[in-house]
């Protein structure tokens, strides 16, 4: 399990490693989170990032079909990063990656828990 402190403070950008099941990503109120999902999601055929089973981030084949919060994030397939600015304090939470095979059967999952720090 990896920790990762961000200052309390607006305009911070964090890296967090939510490769490992477990990870703990801190973020701070108003800032950046650069978090790395996967190594390369053009070599995963399908992958879901959900919170409460919401599905935040869907990916299939290379391209990205769905992201609820693409108005203040960026995911990039080539390095399987997702950069997400303004953070809010609902933000935060507990959300899980689920990647699956060309069969549509789930090939495992990950979990990482996102705090969001702040005023």
């Amino acid at each position: 399990m990896f920790h990762f402190f961000v200052p309390k403070c607006s305009g911070v950008e964090t890296r967090c490693d939510g490769r490992q099941n477990g990870t703990q990503c801190f973020g701070a109120l108003g800032g950046t989170l650069v978090l790395e999902l996967m190594d390369k999601a053009s070599e995963i055929h399908k992958y879901q990032w959900s919170k409460h089973r919401t599905i935040i981030l869907e990916g299939r084949n290379n391209s990205i079909p769905f992201n609820r919060i693409e108005n203040r994030s960026l995911f990039t397939p080539s390095n399987g990063t997702l950069r997400i600015n303004n953070l809010i304090r609902t933000d935060g939470g507990e959300y899980k990656l689920e990647t699956f095979g060309s069969n549509g059967k789930s090939s495992g999952s990950r979990f990482q828990q996102l705090t969001i720090q702040g005023k």
